[in-house]
């Protein structure tokens, strides 16, 4: 639904290339609402930022504006857009990816305003940020078909490691895709990036190191995206599954405003042959610890 312009709509030049701005109206005007919106998927978008912010003198905050039936937080396509639709009023602003928006979310009853009083002028609600941002990985492996399973990776509490060696091959709770988190060396840091330093006394052990499990995502359609809220409403708001407290953010991602980390939530899914359990030291070093075994159901160490 789009809601109405605060600005006039003036069309923006075409030079060179097709620009997002010129390629989102196009669309728009034809009613192909879903090119749109995978034009955007991609996107870098700019989000505004006054005079006093940029210059550092006052503390980020988020542009909104309130439609008829949520507040929207805005955003632009180019530095162009920005200054076309706000009249040259506001000139600066921080990029941003959707995914790296919905990592730090303010808000899942909120929607997106992309461009508004632009042709390219586009309303998300905040459940199609969440999907585009973090889609399901049925739909990442239909996208991606050169890799049919993503690799997934679980932190494992210190306590429980020797019930895992001593045969659990089931996992539940959140899960969360391994490369957007190779370039994390150290387990605080790992810890902190998926949002749970809160519990850093139950996942890193007495020696500095995490122990994680990773595997393939054998069935991924048994791996939902952990979208949601904090409550009832939040969870409505995203057209998602999941109640948790905070700091859950309920749009399929970690909640951690400075990293970007897909987040899946499961309950008792066996792991595949050739799961691995590995060690990740306080130096950085990593070291498999085991390798699960799935026609004996055993876990194989050294």
């Amino acid at each position: 639904m789009r809601t109405p312009r605060p600005y006039p709509a003036p069309r923006l030049p075409r030079v060179g290339a097709p620009t997002l701005a010129t390629q989102l109206a196009e669309a728009l005007d034809a009613g192909a609402v879903a090119t749109a919106l995978a034009l955007l998927r991609p996107a870098q978008l700019l989000l505004p930022l006054t005079e006093g912010v940029a210059a550092g003198d006052e503390r980020p905050g988020w542009a909104t504006v309130t439609g008829p039936d949520r507040v929207c937080l805005v955003a632009f396509t180019s530095v162009e857009a920005l200054q076309t639709a706000t009249g040259g009023a506001v000139r600066s602003g921080r990029v941003s990816s959707l995914p790296e928006l919905a990592a730090g979310w303010p808000d899942p009853r909120w929607g997106l305003v992309v461009d508004p009083g632009l042709p390219s002028h586009l309303v998300l609600e905040p459940g199609t940020v969440a999907r585009l941002a973090a889609p399901s990985l049925a739909e990442q492996v239909a996208a991606e078909p050169d890799v049919p399973f993503p690799l997934l990776q679980q932190l494992v509490p210190h306590a429980e490691l020797a019930g895992r060696l001593a045969g659990e091959t089931r996992v539940s709770g959140y899960v969360h895709q391994l490369p957007d988190v190779l370039h994390i060396a150290t387990p605080v840091v790992l810890v902190d990036a998926l949002g749970r330093s809160a519990e850093a006394a139950a996942l890193v052990d007495p020696d500095g190191a995490v122990h994680l499990l990773r595997w393939p995502a054998v069935g991924p359609e048994l791996y939902r995206s952990a979208h949601g809220g904090t409550d009832e409403a939040g969870r409505d708001a995203v057209a998602g599954w999941l109640v948790e407290d905070p700091p859950f953010v309920g749009l399929g991602l970690a909640p951690n405003v400075d990293q970007v980390v897909r987040e899946h939530r499961v309950h008792g899914v066996e792991l595949p042959h050739g799961a691995q359990l590995w060690q990740l030291g306080h130096d950085g070093e990593e070291r498999q610890v085991a390798v699960l075994d799935g026609d004996l159901g055993t876990w194989v160490t050294g």
